[in-house]
């Protein structure tokens, strides 16, 4: 899955042993000796640099109850695309790959993953389908058909200054019209700012916006994938708010004067009030023990509309060229199952995709923010282009930020851009 930072910091570190897995937890996903003599080619781009000895660990008590035996390719996230496609494209392929939004139907809409929906959704396999919850599996899809299984996403979360609030007698904010009022209320500009939120490219702002797209009962892409819709109300409603947090009610500084760190410095100095930011920050911010009280809530929502989680999502997949189908289905189970998917989730700082899987560490922060992910999450549609979509959008929400560009001209504009990638 997408990481606005090159490594997400840790939320928790737990120690694992083989001894965790009990053998008692294997017994859904393949019998005692199953797979004797079959071996599997697993693909991953690594999110830390500790992973491929845990991966062996976390391996280990499935390979020992099956009898499979895993190759562990780590492919770098900067040569993802590249070395897939070439893998893909030969006959000796990766049985299982970890994938992105970004990439899943990418390479899916080639045919290069086998439909996993059957297997997905089958009778034996229901007690855990309905743990994966549909908020999450359904924009999975594309058209019918089920590339991948979600196993990992991100959330933002806004972080507040509760201190700041309460002198001025206010309440936390949950949409964006009480955001810019309370804004409004604490700051006192420049020396402490209301609001913060990403929108430079740099800043990947694309991924802080995008929940107010959803918010506002839109996407940049039809359902049905088959249309670029960045001109609409949804979309528009969010360029605007973004504009308004800048340009017109200034509670948010101007455009590039403090990129993501700058910003989380001013947090923890006490000069800004609130901000949109990842829920890696509250271990650390916490063990700093910073000279005021603070807490995270959920992203405003929009008056009148939703109030929603957003972030893109990892999945598994299966070769749709793999000789072992049902070997490499019974792995893609075990990753996501509940065992691995717990200590894969605390280890580096993701939610899981189960209901059952709590990557909070016992942090009430971080356990508020998994109720969050489990009810009210919307991610990223995984369309085969929308890398590219992503990209336009993001120097869309730059360009209004600035101040010299009007929404209407970039909407017509970015749609134009956005019609003619589909097109290609």
């Amino acid at each position: 899955m997408f990481s606005v930072s090159a490594l997400l910091r840790r939320i928790a570190t737990v120690c694992v042993s083989a001894s965790l897995f009990a053998f008692v937890a294997l017994a859904g996903t393949a019998h005692a000796g199953e797979f004797d003599g079959v071996t599997i080619k697993f693909a991953k781009a690594p999110h830390g640099a500790d992973e491929i000895a845990l991966m062996e660990e976390w391996l280990a008590p499935f390979k020992a109850a099956t009898g499979m035996e895993i190759e562990h390719i780590v492919i770098p996230w900067g040569e993802l695309e590249a070395l897939y496609s070439a893998n893909f494209a030969g006959s000796d392929v990766y049985d299982v790959t970890y994938q992105t939004s970004t990439h899943l139907n990418l390479f899916g809409s080639r045919g290069t993953f086998s439909d996993l929906d059957g297997r997905f959704n089958a009778a034996d396999y229901a007690s855990e389908r309905s743990l994966f919850p549909d908020n999450i599996v359904n924009p999975s899809y594309y058209g019918d058909e089920l590339y991948g299984i979600p196993a990992v996403i991100g959330t933002i979360v806004m972080y507040v200054n509760l201190d700041m609030l309460d002198a001025a007698g206010l309440s936390i904010p949950t949409n964006n019209e009480e955001l810019m009022a309370t804004a409004k209320a604490v700051q006192n500009p420049p020396e402490v700012w209301g609001f913060n939120s990403p929108s430079t490219v740099k800043d990947y702002g694309w991924y802080w916006f995008y929940n107010m797209i959803h918010n506002y009962g839109g996407d940049m892409v039809s359902d049905d994938m088959e249309s670029a819709t960045f001109d609409s109300p949804a979309v528009r409603n969010a360029l605007q708010f973004a504009v308004d947090l800048r340009c017109n009610d200034k509670v948010q500084p101007p455009l590039g004067q403090y990129d993501r760190e700058a910003a989380l410095s001013l947090f923890k100095a006490g000069k800004l009030a609130m901000m949109v930011e990842e829920p890696s920050r509250v271990i650390p911010l916490e063990d700093e023990g910073l000279p005021f009280n603070w807490t995270i809530v959920q992203p405003v929502g929009a008056a009148g509309g939703k109030q929603t989680q957003f972030s893109t999502t990892g999945y598994y997949a299966v070769a749709a060229k793999s000789k072992e189908q049902d070997a490499a289905w019974a792995l893609t189970k075990y990753l996501v199952g509940t065992d691995f998917a717990t200590s894969f989730n605390n280890h580096y700082g993701f939610v899981g995709t189960r209901s059952d899987v709590d990557s909070s560490g016992g942090n009430k922060l971080l356990q508020d923010n998994f109720g969050w992910a489990m009810t009210t999450w919307d991610g990223l549609l995984p369309h085969p282009k929308i890398a590219q979509m992503l990209d336009e959008f993001g120097k869309a929400l730059e360009a209004v930020t600035t101040c010299d560009v009007s929404i209407d001209e970039q909407v017509a504009d970015t749609q134009d851009r956005m019609e003619k990638i589909l097109a290609r």
